[in-house]
């Protein structure tokens, strides 16, 4: 980015960081962060990615620095084609990590939670969401609408903790899924966003979602 031109200065880092969706932390509180804008390996690059990574606390964050500074060892000694083989910065460890779209004007795009962690979901938490979900009128319906859907298809579960930056909701939410279709490759069905503090669905929406 730098040999590029982009972002330079802190006027620009301070105009990117107004722009940015709301990035509450989970359950604990940041003690800091690491943001990167990342390239998209094409000269003059297109479609950037911007990677936040946050530490709940001084020892992990002191892991997270370490470990761009070994990434940034990496790259230097593959410096050569950089369009090619260097390596980027995804998958630093982290707390929470999150990669954002980012236009080389600026133009902040999608934002996603990118932790291995979020599909790690207490049975407490998974529990509590799969009953809202079951009481809601929306899955009601939905169940009287699908009298044919075979068994093996299982039932409501809870699959992903979500942020707000992907639901536009002001807090994380549990999503529910309750596979509708499934022909070994592709899954549909709905999927039901749950706010388990205020103990309410938020919403409802169709999803798709491919394996291997």
């Amino acid at each position: 980015m730098a040999y590029q031109g982009l972002f330079s200065g802190e006027s620009a880092a301070a105009k990117l960081a107004a722009a940015l969706p709301p990035l509450p932390c989970f359950r604990k509180e940041y003690a800091g962060a690491i943001t990167i804008v990342d390239w998209d390996h094409k000269l003059p690059s297109q479609t950037l990615a911007l990677r936040v990574f946050g530490y709940y606390s001084e020892d992990t964050l002191e892991a997270g620095l370490e470990a761009y500074d070994d990434r940034l060892e990496v790259i230097a000694e593959r410096d050569r084609y950089p369009e090619f083989d260097v390596p980027d910065f995804d998958q630093l460890a982290a707390d929470e990590a999150y990669e954002i779209e980012l236009s080389p004007s600026g133009t902040i795009g999608r934002c996603r939670l990118t932790s291995a962690w979020r599909r790690t979901i207490a049975a407490a938490d998974a529990s509590a969401a799969v009953a809202l979900a079951a009481k809601s009128a929306d899955y009601e319906k939905l169940v009287a609408s699908t009298i044919n859907r075979p068994s093996y298809l299982g039932e409501l579960e809870a699959v992903s903790w979500t942020p707000p930056c992907e639901t536009q909701h002001s807090r994380w939410t549990l999503d529910v899924w309750y596979l509708l279709a499934f022909d070994g490759r592709v899954g549909t069905g709905r999927s039901f966003l749950i706010d388990l503090v205020d103990n309410l669905v938020v919403t409802s929406r169709d999803f798709s979602v491919r394996t291997g």
